[in-house]
């Protein structure tokens, strides 16, 4: 007999761990971390405005195409690309369970900006390091091409309120959650959703974009594994996004 969740779910709890065999794939998340049990949803998470089965594989997909054509080729209008790019991925990640990992309080903002500023600060100090190296110009293009192709206060409204949101909800929301659910909580789950984060950031062509993904993204993974949730690396994301495009030393 599966488990029940709490009265008047009705909805299936998870395998114990040690069983020998993964649990299998539904529609309820995963436990994020060791110490976290399994989260039962109020109600049947699949009759609650759950996407179709093809609509994550889809927005990776857009990914894959969106990057190389906006930063590499710059055959579409990067910003408005991007913004497209962050609605579409944003409708296919999202999954009923996120609305309580999307909860904000206090500890989890404060992870967040904490986070984000060093960062920021760690990537400043990388910054000084390779101006005298062949990196350097492959930085300034990317920087170039995020602050002359709009406005800057349209670029930075949708650092805040569209890509960094979205990608968090795409990657640490609903890819991290599939692979937990397929490899269970460890390390498994946190180093292949950082190393496909920084793969396909890697489309964009250019080399800095992939190595900040792993940097950045093994930090916001941890965060989503160790919280349950994913406000901390929507908030550091976010302002680290901000504070890049908004001063970097030599640029």
């Amino acid at each position: 007999m599966p488990n029940k969740g709490p009265a008047g779910s009705g909805s299936v709890g998870h395998r114990p761990p040690g069983s020998g065999r993964p649990p299998a794939l539904t529609d309820h998340p995963p436990p994020e971390a060791p110490n976290r049990p399994g989260w039962v949803p109020r109600r049947p998470a699949s009759t609650d405005g759950a996407r179709p089965a093809w609509a994550l594989p889809a927005a990776l997909v857009a990914m894959a195409v969106v990057y190389p054509a906006a930063f590499w080729f710059q055959v579409v209008p990067f910003w408005s690309a991007m913004l497209a790019f962050s609605a579409f991925s944003w409708w296919a990640a999202w999954h009923p369970y996120l609305r309580t990992r999307l909860r904000p309080t206090r500890r989890l903002v404060v992870m967040g900006v904490i986070s984000g500023v060093a960062l920021y600060l760690c990537f400043c100090a990388g910054a000084l390091v390779v101006q005298e190296t062949p990196l350097w110009p492959r930085v300034q293009e990317v920087i170039d091409l995020t602050r002359t192709t709009a406005p800057g206060a349209a670029a930075a409204l949708v650092i805040v309120f569209a890509t960094s949101p979205s990608e968090e909800v795409l990657w640490r929301g609903a890819v991290f959650a599939r692979l937990t659910r397929r490899y269970g909580p460890g390390w498994r789950p946190l180093v292949a959703t950082t190393v496909l984060y920084a793969l396909f950031v890697g489309l964009s062509g250019s080399p800095v974009l992939p190595l900040a993904a792993l940097i950045c993204g093994a930090v916001w993974t941890r965060q989503r594994q160790v919280t349950g949730s994913i406000v901390p690396s929507l908030v550091s994301h976010a302002l680290w996004s901000l504070l890049m495009f908004l001063y970097i030393p030599g640029i």
